[in-house]
């Protein structure tokens, strides 16, 4: 995610990783580990990033990845873990080409 990321942040692209099962020194810890630069959120308490998205992802699919249209809709879900970059690049060229 992070290359995607860096691909395609000057575009008016966001990310942001939910954290729902780490608390903040964890998820720091691994953000610096890895060299995650993206904006992310701990969740890991209330859920409430998970309940906002019910109704598209199955509560417990962690993880999952989101790509939300223009008007903030989902426009596709990858549950699981991504193998390589280009189903996301794919997803976000998508997302991006869209009528606004």
């Amino acid at each position: 995610m992070e290359s995607v990321w860096q691909e395609y942040k000057g575009n008016g692209v966001s990310f942001v990783g939910i954290n729902t099962r780490d608390q903040a020194d964890t998820a720091a810890a691994f953000a610096n580990e890895f060299g995650v630069t993206y904006p992310s959120l701990i969740d890991a308490d209330t859920a409430e990033a998970k309940l906002a998205f019910a109704k598209v992802v199955p509560i417990a699919a962690t993880p999952t990845t989101l790509v939300l249209d223009k008007q903030g809709r989902v426009a596709a879900r990858i549950i699981g873990p991504i193998e390589g970059t280009s189903i996301l690049s794919t997803l976000v060229e998508d997302a991006l080409a869209e009528s606004s």
